[in-house]
């Protein structure tokens, strides 16, 4: 069965950026929830996270529900790097196009997150909120090194650099992690532009509320209140096996297109 989750979703391009260069989509009959955040300059970033997001919903909706895999999803991230190194060659001289890219799968009672780059996935369970991603950045590497804490990650001048993303590279390593899903589980998938502007304590008590559409809002009201200075994509999920269809909600407020970050 793949109607056990209700998801919602919501992106603005920020207060300051021109462009929204994040991607997302809700593939519901797949229980596959995705976000990408475009890097490049001019539309490049923009164009290169639809093109991530593009491909994975194309590769799964080859398949059904239960012909799905994990693996078919790795797949289509390094079908779509591949896409993009030779966009990049051919249109932009070789110049990056990349984006980031975390996704949520869910089947047979275990969920998989797979992701790349920076944009995270978090795990709510029982009013405890858990990081499932680990950045692939720069700062990411220093606090694991013990160079800096976390409290000096927060304003240090390389926040904004990442190690890994798709299409700056000819391969892709995609870093996956799989668990036990439970009933009542709250999954984010985010950009950097929400977690820039707000703590993993504030993503936490946005969360509160029993409804996802009202935690979507809280958190998007609040990193533009904060100002918002990158685009900021979210995409809620909750798992309860007691559902019987599907009840996905999607807003999109951008009311333009996307701004690049390689220097993201």
């Amino acid at each position: 069965m793949s109607n056990l989750s209700s998801s919602y979703a919501i992106t603005h391009r920020g207060v300051v950026r021109q462009l929204n260069e994040d991607a997302h989509v809700e593939i519901n009959s797949h229980s596959i929830w995705v976000v990408a955040d475009g890097m490049g300059g001019h539309e490049a970033g923009e164009v290169a996270s639809q093109l991530v997001v593009d491909t994975i919903k194309a590769t799964v909706e080859e398949l059904t529900f239960e012909e799905l895999n994990v693996s078919h999803i790795v797949v289509a991230i390094e079908n779509a790097n591949r896409q993009l190194n030779e966009y990049s060659a051919q249109y932009l001289g070789s110049k990056t196009a990349g984006s980031t890219v975390t996704v949520l799968f869910i089947k047979n009672e275990q969920y998989y997150v797979l992701w790349v780059g920076d944009s995270r996935a978090y795990l709510l369970r029982n009013g405890q909120l858990q990081q499932v991603s680990k950045d692939h950045s720069q700062i990411n590497d220093l606090i694991d090194e013990g160079v800096i804490s976390v409290e000096e990650a927060k304003d240090h001048p390389l926040s904004n650099v990442i190690t890994r993303a798709v299409g700056v590279t000819q391969d892709v390593n995609v870093d996956v992690v799989q668990n036990e899903v439970k009933s009542g589980d709250i999954f984010l998938l985010c950009s950097d532009g929400l977690t820039g502007e707000l703590s993993d304590n504030d993503i936490r008590r946005s969360l509160e509320p029993t409804s996802i559409i009202d935690s979507g809002m809280a958190l998007m009201h609040s990193s533009l209140v904060r100002g918002a200075k990158d685009n900021v994509t979210c995409i809620l999920i909750k798992y309860d096996k007691r559902l019987s269809n599907y009840k996905s909600h999607s807003l999109n407020v951008q009311d333009e297109t996307t701004i690049p970050l390689f220097t993201k």
